[in-house]
Formats: C-alpha cells, structure tokens, sequence
C-alpha cells in the first residue's frame, strides 16, 4: 500500500508549500497530493482554498488575483513563525522538486466555485510538456472536470473523489474511464476493492491519519492511503 502526502506534510508543514512537499519527500513519501488552482493571469498555483485567507497573510479568490499578487503574501506563517517567508508555490516549482524522485503526483484539480475555464487543457499542456503524464493522478470532486481531461488525453490517470457512499463505484468509474476512485475513508469495504481491483480500478482513501485506520486500509486491500502525517504512517507500517 503507498503513502502519499496530503498537501505534502500537512501536520507539520504550511500545507501546499515547498517545504512542505520537501519534507514528504524526506520522509519516504510514495507520492504527493496537492491542489491545483489558475490565477487572474493564467498561472497553475498549488493551494487549498479558493479563498486564501486561511492560509496567507492575504484575502480574496485565487481566480482574481495574478500570480505577483499572490508570490507577494506569506503563506507559512500561520502554521509557525519559523515559516515565515514561504510563498505560494506554482505547479511547475513541485514538478522541479520531483523530477529526479519517483514520486506520484496527485493534483487535485479544483473545479467547483469559482470556475476556471479552459484549466484541464492548460494542466494537460504542462504535464505533456514536462513529461510527467505517466506519474500524475488527476482527481477532482467535479467529476465533469476529471472525466473532460480523460476525454482530451485517453492515457491520463483520472480518479472521481467522493465523500458520500457512491453505488457500486467501480462501474460509476468506468463511465468515464477512471483508473482509479478516491473515496473519503471510510466509505469502502472489502468487497467494493475487490470488485474495483477486478476491474483494474485502484482505490486511494482520503484523508488516513490514525495507525489503526492505516491498518484497516491495509488489510482491505487498499492501494494508497492519503495522510497529513506521511511520517508518522511511514514509521508505523513499515518498521
């Protein structure tokens, strides 16, 4: 079963930043997960929230705002003092980081509100560019979005995240192709992983934090588990 960082090493790091990425990386991370958003200007940014409020020392929407804009607030700071300074990073910066690992790269691709037209084709652009389509996981819990970018490149990764029991997903999944459903933890059991593995369909949990709920996972079959504490699960499972 892999491990993968969410929003890098969210428990310890300013989730979304490139020190955060560095120390899932660090830590012996199979992959990251990260959000990936499109500024006023055309930039790809990584960063949770629509609003940035929460994670800078800024306010308002990723969508009206350019990439100066956002490289000038402090998004490290609100989680500890001794961040400080760290800035938004763009999707090319954690490509850079990753280039010479292994590493999957899970971008979360955020379609909801507000809307960024034209974001899937500007994504596939970059990956292509970069080389990376063979190591990229594109997921989005607007599954128009996950299911138009498998449609624009057939060899593309794309996985439906879903925080609600879905019925019989491994053949919701394969109405659009995806290779893989990334349920919230919690909402599959043994026999919905088979039948997804039967179908050559993966099965990634989000958001796994507690060792017993890794070991669940495991013992279920999972194929990746999504955790803020990369670490942690890492020192736990495979000590």
């Amino acid at each position: 079963m892999k491990i993968f960082g969410h929003r890098g090493y969210a428990l310890r790091y300013p989730e979304n930043t490139l020190v955060s990425f560095q120390a899932a990386v660090d830590a012996g991370a199979d992959g990251i997960e990260t959000d990936v958003h499109l500024t006023r200007d055309g930039v790809l940014v990584l960063t949770h929230d629509e609003e940035i409020s929460r994670v800078s020392s800024g306010h308002g929407l990723c969508k009206d705002m350019t990439y100066e804009e956002l490289l000038a607030l402090d998004f490290g700071s609100w989680k500890d003092p001794r961040f400080t300074g760290e800035r938004i990073p763009t999707l090319d910066q954690l490509l850079d980081l990753l280039e010479d690992t292994s590493l999957i790269l899970n971008l979360e691709v955020k379609m909801g509100f507000p809307y960024y037209p034209g974001i899937e084709e500007k994504l596939l652009e970059k990956i292509r560019a970069r080389n990376f389509l063979s190591r990229i996981i594109f997921s989005s819990f607007n599954h128009y979005s996950v299911a138009k970018i498998k449609a624009l490149e057939p060899a593309a990764l794309v996985a439906p995240l879903y925080m609600e029991a879905l019925y019989e997903p491994y053949h919701y999944a394969e109405t659009f192709g995806a290779g893989a459903i990334h349920p919230q933890a919690g909402l599959v059991e043994k026999s919905i992983v088979d039948a997804c593995h039967e179908k050559n369909i993966a099965v990634n949990l989000w958001t796994v934090n507690r060792t017993e709920d890794a070991l669940k996972a495991q013992d279920l079959g999972v194929d990746a588990i999504i955790t803020d504490c990369p670490l942690e699960l890492i020192t736990a499972l495979r000590s």
